[in-house]
C-alpha cells in the first residue's frame, strides 16, 4: 500500500475530493482483497489511510455503502459507453456487437482486481444497492438482447433464442478477468479473439 497518508494530500489541489476518494478506494480494495469484506473493519480502512474513523464516514457512511460507490465508479463510464453503442442506429447489429465484447473485455481485463472482489462479495451489498445493480444489470442484458434481435431481422445472427444466445454472450464475457493472465497475449488481443468466437457463434450461416 502507499505509505502516504490522506491528511497528506495535498489540500490546494481542486481535485482533492476525487483524490481522497481514489486513495480510500485503492486501499479499501488492497484490504477487502486480504481480509474479505466481513474482516475489513472501518477502523482498518481509516488506519490503513491514516485517518480517524469519523473521517472515512465523512465520505462514506458504512463499507456497503464504500463498495457500492466503488462500483459506481468503475462500471459509470463503462455501462454509459454501452448505452450508447446499444443505441447508435446507424451501426449495423455486427458492428455493435463485436465492439461491445472487446470493450466489456477490455474493461473486465483493466479492473480485474476489483472484478474478483465484486463477485466475492457482492451479497455484502445492502438491499437498496442490491435491487439498483439488478436493475443496471438487466438494463444491460436488455441493451445486449436487442443488438442480437437486430441481427436476426437483418439476416446477420442466426435465428434461436435471443435471450439464450444473449446469455451465452455475456457468461462468455464474464469470466475473462479470471484467466486472462493465462492467455500469454496482450488485452487488445484478447478481445479481438474473443470478438471473432462470438460473431462467429452467432453468425448466419450462408447456405
Amino acid at each position: 500500500m502507499k505509505n502516504t497518508a490522506i491528511k497528506d494530500l495535498p489540500r490546494s489541489d481542486s481535485d482533492r475530493i476525487e483524490n481522497v476518494r481514489r486513495e480510500i478506494f485503492e486501499r479499501a480494495i488492497e484490504l477487502f482483497d486480504s481480509y474479505g469484506f466481513r474482516g475489513t473493519s472501518m477502523n482498518r480502512i481509516a488506519e490503513a489511510c491514516g485517518v480517524s474513523k469519523p473521517a472515512l464516514y465523512h465520505y462514506f457512511d458504512s463499507k456497503s455503502h464504500l463498495l457500492d460507490t466503488l462500483y459506481q465508479d468503475i462500471m459509470s463510464d463503462f455501462f454509459s459507453s454501452m448505452e450508447t453503442l446499444a443505441r447508435k442506429e446507424s451501426a449495423p447489429p455486427t458492428e455493435k456487437l463485436g465492439r461491445l465484447v472487446e470493450l466489456q473485455v477490455l474493461h473486465n481485463i483493466h479492473n480485474s482486481r476489483f472484478l474478483k472482489i465484486f463477485w466475492r462479495e457482492r451479497h455484502e451489498f445492502d438491499e437498496g444497492a442490491r435491487r439498483s445493480l439488478a436493475q443496471r444489470e438487466r438494463e444491460f442484458e436488455e441493451w445486449v438482447r436487442s443488438i442480437i434481435i437486430a441481427g436476426q431481422a437483418s439476416g446477420e445472427f442466426a435465428q434461436g433464442s435471443p435471450q439464450v444466445l444473449m446469455l451465452s454472450v455475456l457468461g462468455t464475457l464474464s469470466t475473462v478477468h479470471r484467466w486472462y493472465q493465462y492467455a500469454n497475449a496482450s488485452p487488445e488481443e484478447v478481445a479481438r479473439s474473443i470478438r471473432q468466437m462470438v460473431l462467429t457463434g452467432v453468425a448466419e450461416t450462408k447456405r
